[in-house]
């Protein structure tokens, strides 16, 4: 048996049913060998693309994501993905080959180590034919328990090297710790006397809270206590429909969520680490006490809100705290009263259509009636996103993703072919911005050449939007970030897909619609106004207060 092979066994072993990745010289003997045991890998046109689908795979299955890329040059493609990966505390391993140390032809060679571990990744080598099977699971092991990216670096003379013994490989499954879900009776204790104190309650849920499957808990929690519900961006639409939502909190909160939050006297954030912008800076709940439940033994940091924090599974944890209010017979009206619900109520305002393009609050708007029911939403990142964000609702039983980490646009194409990758059959909506799609158009061939099904909606204003309304209100000249649009119909059709360019929002639903009964990749070209500028934009460049409704289910 040859070491690729071996290597090849010891990730199918790992459960590695999807795999992404561009091949190599340096993982191409593995790869070959992981398509004759019959593994599915999907390949890339680019090695960071490769990787995002790796997270977008992760992200939407609770698996550890696989991707395979070259040595050098290969890996070094990687330094954004691998922060983004990093930043969302994805389950990631990337299978990386190296030039051996003695090569004389080091074209390729470079300190690969260095590298990964400057992308906020961990670093994990394999040393010998005999450390091989031990090295192979801490890989894994590491990925899954502290949920971060891991390179796995293999040295490609040691991939072609011979072994006479059988290869005994344990998976890092069997190895994996308990967690401590059941939280401490002394953590809870303060957090039971705020809940009972507090007035003016609220309950940010996020992942976590996901993940946990905490909802029906934290709604009895909330209904016991009188919160209002709130979500982070990553948790959006989690409380449609209950009739004390108030969406999301943070930078992209509604104006009425953004008046109550502002009165809140105690928050608690359930899987939701309560960061800087889901907090505005620390500035959304100013008067307000913080509790924080998460499955993490500590927070990492201070953070902008220091509070109280609980070690436990967020489902658990909260049906503890009901549990112990409920032995107290406590039962408040909390932040439920006639005052809340008067704000809540309120009229939406009514905005001025821009005349240089489709209206890009009406085009999300249109967009929520168009969502499929319990399907799968992936948005990537750039001035556009905070119009799905804020005037777009989601459907019951809907799932959104966004690639916001780090701040990088670029990435929602290839996170959306790896989420398509993970949940076959299920209707698929991808976001993008049109200088978004531009970083990775090349991977529109990505999904026709496996046949997934994917609706692409591109949010094309003809430029980088945010750069755009930085520089106007400095009295800068804007077109150094605008363009003349490419026709992106052309292209994916030059590709194998369909599409069609909008003529107008109220067509979206249609166009939607259409696509999904074609299957394959369809483009919605959604070509909306330059000018019209988002509400956190608004806020922060041009001193306009965000106007932006509070979201209610589509009928």
């Amino acid at each position: 048996m040859k070491v690729y092979e071996a290597i090849a066994d010891a990730l199918l072993a790992e459960g590695c049913d999807n795999l992404f990745g561009l091949m190599g010289d340096g993982n191409m003997w593995l790869w070959a060998s992981l398509a004759q045991k019959q593994a599915k890998i999907i390949s890339a046109r680019h090695e960071a693309a490769a990787v995002s689908m790796a997270d977008g795979y992760s992200r939407t299955t609770g698996k550890v994501g696989v991707a395979m890329v070259t040595c050098g040059p290969g890996l070094t493609q990687l330094g954004t993905v691998l922060i983004i990966a990093a930043r969302n505390r994805s389950q990631l391993v990337v299978v990386t080959g190296e030039i051996n140390p003695g090569s004389k032809n080091k074209t390729q060679s470079m300190d690969q180590k260095r590298f990964t571990e400057a992308c906020s990744a961990r670093f994990h080598t394999v040393t010998s034919i005999d450390n091989m099977a031990e090295e192979i699971a801490e890989a894994f092991y590491t990925a899954r328990v502290h949920r971060v990216p891991v390179v796995l670096n293999l040295n490609m003379h040691l991939q072609e090297q011979s072994f006479d013994w059988d290869f005994d490989y344990r998976p890092s499954t069997q190895f994996l710790p308990p967690r401590v879900e059941n939280p401490s009776p002394d953590l809870l204790a303060p957090v039971i006397e705020k809940l009972a104190a507090a007035q003016r309650p609220v309950i940010i849920a996020g992942k976590g809270a996901m993940a946990s499957k905490a909802k029906d808990e934290i709604i009895k929690l909330a209904d016991r206590v009188g919160a209002l519900l709130a979500t982070s961006l990553q948790g959006k639409g989690y409380f449609a429909g209950h009739p004390w939502d108030i969406g999301i909190a943070g930078a992209f909160a509604s104006e009425p969520s953004e008046r109550l939050l502002a009165d809140a006297d105690f928050v608690l954030g359930v899987g939701a680490e309560l960061g800087y912008y889901t907090t505005e800076g620390g500035l959304l709940f100013p008067s307000a006490e913080v509790a924080r439940i998460d499955i993490k033994p500590m927070p990492e940091e201070i953070g902008v809100i220091p509070g109280l924090y609980i070690q436990g599974d967020a489902r658990k944890t909260v049906a503890a705290l009901t549990e112990a209010l409920e032995r107290r017979q406590v039962r408040n009206e909390g932040f439920r009263g006639a005052a809340t619900r008067a704000v809540l109520d309120e009229p939406a305002h009514r905005f001025e259509s821009p005349k240089d393009g489709l209206d890009p609050r009406a085009a999300a708007g249109y967009l929520a009636r168009s969502l499929p029911k319990g399907g799968l939403v992936t948005c990537g990142a750039g001035h556009f996103f905070s119009f799905p964000a804020m005037y777009m609702a989601l459907p019951e039983g809907a799932e959104i993703q966004f690639s916001y980490q780090f701040g990088a646009v670029g990435q929602g194409l290839p996170l959306a072919i790896g989420t398509g990758a993970g949940n076959p059959g299920r209707p698929h909506v991808a976001i993008e911005g049109d200088g978004s799609l531009l970083f990775h158009i090349q991977e529109l061939d990505t999904v026709t050449r496996f046949k997934m099904q994917m609706v692409l909606i591109v949010w094309n204003d003809g430029g980088y939007g945010a750069e755009v309304h930085k520089l106007v209100p400095k009295g800068f000249e804007w077109g150094q970030a605008h363009w003349d649009s490419p026709d992106f119909v052309a292209i994916a059709k030059a590709f194998g897909g369909d599409g069609v360019k909008l003529e107008k929002e109220a067509d979206l639903p249609a166009a939607v619609a259409e696509g999904l009964r074609k299957g394959g990749l369809y483009l919605i070209d959604v070509r909306v106004s330059p000018t019209a500028f988002s509400d956190p934009h608004g806020k922060v460049y041009y001193g306009a207060p965000s106007k932006a409704p509070l979201l209610r289910p589509v009928a």
